[in-house]
C-alpha cells in the first residue's frame, strides 16, 4: 500500500507536504446560533431588568465560543447610557421546602439563599405538593413572594416543596460592561466571552435617572 501516494493524493494535491505545501488547516468558523435572550421594548429611567426578564443562556454542553450583542436606542434627552451586568451560576434551579406556616401565601425558607432583593421577579415559583405555580412580583434572601393558580388551595403549607427555574446566581457580577453612549443615538456592541460558566444572564441597567433606553435587545451567539 502506497501510504505516501494516498497522503499525497488527499491531502497535498498530489504533491509532498511540504513548508511550501503545508497540510490544509480548518479554519471554518464551525456552527454558530444566535439566541435573542432580552427583548426590552423600554427600560424605564434608574431601573435594572431582573434575572426574570433573560433568558438562560446555556453553556452546560461546552460550547467552544460566546459573544453578546447589545442593541439600544438613546433617548434625545438622556445624559447617560446603559450598564450591563453579566451574572453566572453553577446551575439554573432552586429547590427546597415551605418552612413556614401552614395556609401561607408567602413562600419562606428558613435555609434559602435567594440573592438580592426582587432579582427573582419574573421568574416562575411552582409548588410541586400543591400542584400550583405563580409568577414572582417580590423576594428576599428567605422569601417569595407570589399569586399561586392552578393547585389544591394555592397556598404554602408546612414542607410544602417547590422550585424556581433560572434561579440561583452569583450576587456579584462575572462582568460588567457599558456600551458606548450618545444622547438620541443607536447603539450595537458585541464582546466575546469565555464559556467556562455552567449558565449565564445578564441584566441591563438603565443609567439615566430621568429618560427611559428603547428598544432593547441582547442576543447571545453560541459556537459549537
Amino acid at each position: 500500500m502506497d501510504i505516501r501516494g494516498s497522503i499525497r493524493k488527499a491531502l497535498g494535491g498530489g504533491l509532498d507536504i511540504s513548508a511550501a505545501n503545508p497540510l490544509p488547516v480548518d479554519t471554518s468558523p464551525g456552527n454558530k446560533t444566535p439566541l435573542t435572550v432580552l427583548d426590552e421594548a423600554a427600560i424605564a429611567a434608574a431601573t435594572t431588568t431582573t434575572l426574570g426578564h433573560c433568558t438562560n443562556i446555556d453553556l452546560a454542553h461546552g460550547p467552544a465560543t460566546l459573544a453578546l450583542t447589545i442593541e439600544a436606542l438613546y433617548n434625545a434627552a438622556a445624559v447617560a447610557g446603559i450598564r450591563l451586568h453579566i451574572r453566572t451560576s453553577y446551575t439554573d434551579l432552586a429547590s427546597g421546602t415551605h418552612t413556614g406556616g401552614m395556609a401561607a401565601a408567602l413562600l419562606t425558607d428558613a435555609n434559602a439563599h435567594f440573592g438580592n432583593a426582587n432579582e427573582l421577579v419574573g421568574l416562575t415559583v411552582h409548588n410541586v405538593t400543591d400542584g400550583s405555580s405563580g409568577p414572582i412580583t417580590a423576594n428576599t434572601l428567605t422569601t417569595i413572594t407570589a399569586v399561586l393558580a392552578g393547585g389544591i388551595d394555592n397556598l404554602w403549607d408546612t414542607n410544602d416543596e417547590y422550585f424556581i427555574v433560572g434561579a440561583i446566581f452569583d450576587t456579584e457580577d462575572f462582568d460588567v460592561w457599558e456600551p458606548q453612549f450618545a444622547a438620541g443615538a443607536f447603539v450595537r456592541e458585541t464582546k466575546v466571552y469565555e464559556t467556562d460558566p455552567f449558565v449565564m444572564k445578564v441584566l441591563v441597567e438603565n443609567l439615566d435617572a430621568a429618560q427611559p433606553v428603547t428598544d432593547v435587545l441582547v442576543v447571545a451567539t453560541i459556537g459549537a
